[in-house]
């Protein structure tokens, strides 16, 4: 089956410029984040075969975390599968206590909508854990998260997901905590994969595969295999297979077809 299936990244960052065709011509499934409300309403309207756009609020931009609207939020919801870039940030020049306050918010529209939620936890983890505990929600994926033990046994009890990208692969000890039926993987292009091999692009997880496949003692097509068997469950958890390109469908039918839980 992986063969058949291309590379999945959970999360890069993708100018709204970029034309549909060379999105295509990377040969990937890819979940693109947004930053802002205004810069997802930019790609609102694109009709992409293989990259799914999220909405996004990123707790590192002080314009985004501004001028966020729950209202605004709830109502673009409606327009995409995924959520992405939200979360809280511990090295961002805005207040935490105004970034919880944009989180909850968050949480609580996704609470009512689930949506594949892509969630940035960078020197905030244990204040996600506890907003996600607060508020829990379907389909919360921490994305190149770099939690303590603890935190990340807190994190499987919550049934959070995990994306890994090459960078968060310095920490294999740490990866190793995760079952693999919880992974799936990211590039967080152009930050994450600053390590990666050439390349470096959105959808470009061959290093990421290869590392898991080393933690885990498994062949990389077991792992890509693995990774698609998980965002089955993951858009069958939050009930968003009817939102997603025609193509992706397809391929997540396939992906069930052969051996992906339901």
């Amino acid at each position: 089956m992986a063969p058949q299936l291309p590379p999945l990244d959970l999360h890069a960052h993708i100018n709204p410029k970029t034309r549909s065709a060379d999105l295509e011509r990377l040969g990937a499934v890819v979940f693109a984040a947004t930053r802002s409300l205004d810069e997802y309403e930019s790609v609102r309207a694109r009709r992409d075969q293989v990259t799914i756009w999220g909405v996004g609020c990123h707790p590192g931009v002080a314009q985004a975390q501004q001028d966020f609207d729950a209202t605004r939020f709830s109502s673009l919801l409606a327009s995409t599968a995924f959520v992405s870039e939200i979360g809280l940030d511990g090295r961002s020049k805005v207040p935490i206590a105004d970034q919880e306050q944009v989180f909850a918010s968050v949480l609580s529209a996704l609470q009512r909508t689930p949506r594949v939620a892509s969630i940035h936890s960078s020197g905030a983890s244990g204040r996600v854990l506890g907003a996600l505990e607060r508020t829990p929600i379907k389909g919360a994926v921490l994305h190149w998260w770099r939690g303590n033990e603890a935190e990340t046994l807190r994190a499987i009890e919550l049934d959070c997901w995990f994306s890994i990208n090459a960078a968060g692969m310095k920490y294999p000890a740490d990866v190793s905590l995760i079952p693999l039926e919880r992974i799936l993987t990211e590039t967080d292009h152009p930050s994450g994969d600053r390590t990666s091999t050439l390349p470096r692009q959105p959808g470009s997880v061959d290093d990421v595969e290869q590392a898991l496949a080393r933690i885990y003692s498994l062949d990389v097509q077991a792992v890509r295999r693995q990774v698609w068997a998980n965002l089955v469950r993951l858009v069958g958890e939050t009930n968003v297979d009817g939102l997603l390109p025609a193509a992706v469908r397809r391929m997540i039918a396939f992906a069930r077809a052969n051996g992906a839980p339901r």
